[in-house]
């Protein structure tokens, strides 16, 4: 059931209270719900954007540069933040969990195996197919040092929200509070919740009780919680030296070099394609675990891209016409998420050189258009992005690199005030020359290993002695909110044990990408998902040890 009021949510025993429908949250919940337990979800937003709601993530004036805009990180709806990201789904790799004193990563306090037992699950829930390894025909090098099989699935449909929102609506064991935003707790003398504070715009509040409690309102959210409740109990949550709020890590992006195909089958390979079950795919370059051990190096992946839209100078009818579409915030909205919009639009372009671009390769749109709007919009499963092959089999090269743990990066709390009279957060989020060093040392094993292999080269786009620069310029995120909540052995480590409770409180649970305690080259989404797919297991094995749902 879902409830466009927070009048139900106050003054009542709940069972289990989830905080946030994001796509962890959701899962959280149905995973919950599965297993026999009733479920309150509570949600901030409503099922549409509400600009006075989403106000609340909007992070304080002067906050760090290299953090993205919290309008177009976060969205506060139903569906959370899949109604924003580009639906890419890929697990973490065994070697990051691994403890790698060379990156100063002490590992994770769960097994690879432990973790990757829910990925099943998680893919069925992101609707995204299964399995993560697919050969090449045409291209099988005896040099393993890198490998082109490594798969990113896309989630269909992108939104949590369209996809479950009819199951909960109609769930007689999940009920979904809209509007309903949580801005603390209340503990009793053992460190147990005992009920969260709950606010709206419209002025309502009251307490939320319960005997199990899941937070899910992403890294930036459910940091910006703890940090509020630690700052009138210092000592919660492993106190202000503790690591609540540090080791604040996204991943480091962007294109120094342009990659060249030597061999068809290998360029052919990276283009969208559907795999046997259905979902679409695409392919990363990776570094193997093995030379990632001898060489020091972090985990980073690597993929071709086309030239960046809004340049005119390339020429291509295809991309000025996306670059024109695009352009026009409503339409540009409408056939892809805001975030996607921002980074293709960037900051304009000429029009003018763009309409010239179309007129002249209006046959080349005739006969790719028909096929390709099908395909994103008609097909049963839509196409995910595009991808555009040329003759030279040349590409910008785009990196997505680990993020090392650095306790100096981190979320603070501001002394900025929302309307519901929450802190603001203030980033400070930081990347080191031991970051840029690992991308660059990565490029050049990758060069070497295009040229053996006889897959291709390496061009870079400036000299040796920008490099380092021009990564550091380069990086930034604020989309991938991990580790602020980090998963540690004891409490002088981290914020939640391996089972994702909070420490020094027995019915606190996070779930989310705050936990991880480290980055890798994988987008957090999926990861996620199986941890919260864990999670939820084990909230429900401890409501029916201590009594029924």
């Amino acid at each position: 059931m879902i409830v466009d009021d927070t009048a139900g949510l106050y003054d009542r025993a709940h069972n289990i209270c989830v905080v946030g429908s994001g796509p962890v949250g959701i899962v959280v919940a149905l995973e919950l719900a599965r297993q026999g337990q009733s479920v309150t979800l509570i949600e901030s937003g409503r099922l549409t954007f509400d600009s006075g709601i989403q106000e609340l993530s909007r992070a304080a004036s002067g906050t760090d540069r290299r953090n993205i805009d919290m309008v177009l990180a976060v969205r506060r709806a139903f569906g959370g933040t899949s109604n924003l990201w580009g639906a890419g789904c890929i697990p973490l790799d065994p070697i990051d969990f691994e403890r790698r004193d060379f990156l100063g990563a002490r590992g994770w306090p769960l097994s690879y195996d432990t973790y990757a037992a829910f990925l099943p699950a998680a893919s069925a829930y992101a609707n995204c197919g299964h399995g993560f390894q697919e050969g090449i025909g045409g291209f099988q090098p005896a040099d393993r040092s890198f490998t082109a099989n490594a798969l990113i699935r896309f989630a269909d449909p992108p939104s949590f929200g369209k996809a479950y929102g009819p199951a909960i609506r109609a769930s007689r064991t999940i009920t979904a509070y809209l509007g309903a935003t949580v801005t603390g707790f209340r503990f009793d003398e053992n460190g147990r919740v005992e009920a969260l504070e709950v606010r709206a715009l419209s002025g309502a509040s009251g307490l939320a009780r319960a005997r199990l409690f899941v937070l899910a309102c992403g890294g930036v959210e459910t940091t910006r919680l703890l940090l509020a409740e630690q700052q009138g109990c210092p000592a919660r949550f492993g106190g202000p030296e503790g690591s609540l709020g540090r080791y604040y890590m996204g991943h480091l992006s962007g294109q120094v070099a342009d990659i060249e195909f030597r061999n068809d089958a290998l360029d052919r390979a990276f283009d969208f394609f559907r795999c046997t079950d259905g979902a679409y795919a695409r392919r990363r370059l990776v570094a193997g675990a093995t030379l990632q051990r001898s060489e020091g190096l972090s985990n980073i992946s690597f993929w071709p891209i086309m030239p960046p839209m809004r340049d005119f100078g390339h020429r291509d009818p295809v991309l000025s016409l996306a670059y024109l579409a695009l352009s026009a915030p409503p339409l540009g909205r409408a056939l892809v998420s805001e975030t996607l919009r921002a980074i293709n639009v960037g900051d304009g372009g000429d029009k003018l050189r763009h309409l010239a671009n179309v007129m002249v390769g209006i046959p080349s749109i005739a006969a790719f258009l028909p096929r390709f709007l099908y395909r994103r919009f008609l097909a049963d499963r839509r196409l995910p992005g595009l991808h555009l092959r040329n003759p030279a089999r040349r590409y910008k090269l785009h990196f997505h690199a680990e993020h090392l743990p650095n306790p100096s990066s981190r979320i603070r709390l501001s002394s900025e005030r929302d309307a519901l009279g929450m802190p603001r957060i203030r980033s400070e989020l930081c990347f080191s020359n031991s970051d840029a060093e690992q991308v660059l040392r990565t490029h050049g094993y990758l060069s070497d290993w295009l040229q053996k292999t006889g897959a291709g080269c390496l061009t870079w786009h400036m000299p040796q002695e920008e490099r380092l620069a021009r990564v550091m310029e380069l990086a930034g995120d604020g989309v991938h909110q991990i580790g602020t909540a980090r998963m540690a052995h004891n409490a002088r480590e981290g914020v939640v044990d391996r089972d994702c409770r909070v420490f020094g409180s027995s019915n606190l649970f996070l779930a989310g990408s705050a936990v991880f305690p480290t980055s890798g080259q994988a987008n957090p989404t999926l990861s996620a998902l199986a941890l919260a797919v864990r999670t939820a297991g084990i909230v429900a094995g401890e409501s029916a040890t201590h009594g029924a749902g």
